[in-house]
């Protein structure tokens, strides 16, 4: 089967390439500038790999009429992720090129429209556009479901991390060496830890389930039980840096956040840290897998303790690469 990866060039869509080319597919990465380096990619004679690369930006439809190669499967991972930014950018690449993508697959005609989403942790807050953009998406593809059947299925990833890993692993480790992290409410919101393997696993095994057809799947590595004060003890004891020790509450964090929003919105100055953060670092929700392990048969097979010890040893060689 004929596949196209958007956002390819991003932690989850260049992982998910290289999983589908082991398993035998036949892939095409959509890229919007830079094509990806194949020596990152591990046991892929870069003469002979099977991989594709286009050029395209699923905000302008024409790029995408241009590129369409008879894909029987399109997974789309491409967003504006970001915690703060214009919400111009956020709604056009986020709810605008869904929207063009779809149209291309339902001219065209495809099997499946795998889409990435984000799990709510209630109501959009105020200048959370990224919450607000991936809502109004996957409200688009359920109402495309339920009015003509367009063949969908949503995944909404936790927090995400393990070698490679950018917003949970590389950003903060960058914040945490500079000292730039505080806790919110003492860190006891939950890290909804979703280790990179077992979300490609979770993504794989929705192409040929048909029950899976019009629904949206919560994916995690199952736990609960891991808070984020943990999991930054964890990667500060990985960095030899110091842990952070300082904590503000949570209506404080959230009070820095806009007034740090309102300083940006006037100034430009990148805020210190912003609602969307604050709200993931203290949320306290319960993520469950059952309907993913009911309907899929999805089982993560990397716990915590291995997830984080595989981040060890790519934070370590990382880091020692970048000291030479």
């Amino acid at each position: 089967m004929k596949c196209l990866v958007t956002g390819a060039n991003g932690f989850i869509g260049s992982k998910l390439v290289y999983r589908l080319y082991k398993e035998g597919y036949d892939v095409t990465g959509l890229v919007h500038h830079n094509y990806p380096n194949h020596h990152n990619y591990p046991n892929i004679d870069s003469k002979n790999y099977n991989i594709r690369y286009v050029k395209g930006d699923i905000t302008i439809l024409n790029s995408l009429d241009s590129i369409w190669n008879k894909y029987d499967i399109v997974f789309h991972c491409a967003a504006f992720v970001r915690d703060f930014g214009r919400k111009k950018d956020f709604y056009d690449i986020n709810v605008r090129g869904t929207k063009n993508l779809v149209e291309v697959c339902e001219r065209y005609g495809i099997k499946r429209f795998i889409h990435l989403g984000h799990i709510p942790y209630g109501k959009p807050l105020l200048l959370d556009y990224y919450s607000e953009t991936k809502q109004l998406a996957e409200r688009f593809l359920v109402e495309r479901y339920r009015s003509n059947g367009f063949p969908v299925v949503i995944i909404r990833p936790g927090n995400v991390y393990g070698p490679g890993g950018s917003p949970w692993v590389i950003r903060i480790a960058e914040k945490l060496r500079k000292k730039q992290v505080l806790l919110v409410d003492k860190g006891r919101g939950i890290f909804h830890h979703t280790y990179i393997d077992n979300l490609i696993d979770a993504i794989l095994l929705v192409i040929d389930n048909d029950k899976a057809l019009g629904e949206i799947f919560d994916i995690t590595d199952g736990g609960n039980d891991v808070t984020w004060r943990e999991y930054l003890y964890l990667l500060s004891e990985i960095l030899k840096c110091p842990y952070p020790v300082y904590s503000i509450s949570r209506n404080t964090a959230f009070l820095i956040s806009y007034l740090s929003m309102f300083l940006y919105l006037i100034t430009g100055i990148p805020p210190m840290v912003t609602p969307f953060v604050v709200q993931v670092l203290s949320n306290r929700k319960i993520i469950s897998i059952e309907k993913a392990k009911r309907i899929l048969g999805y089982y993560p097979k990397i716990d915590f303790q291995q997830g984080i010890e595989n981040t060890r040893i790519w934070l370590t060689e990382r880091i020692n690469s970048t000291q030479k």
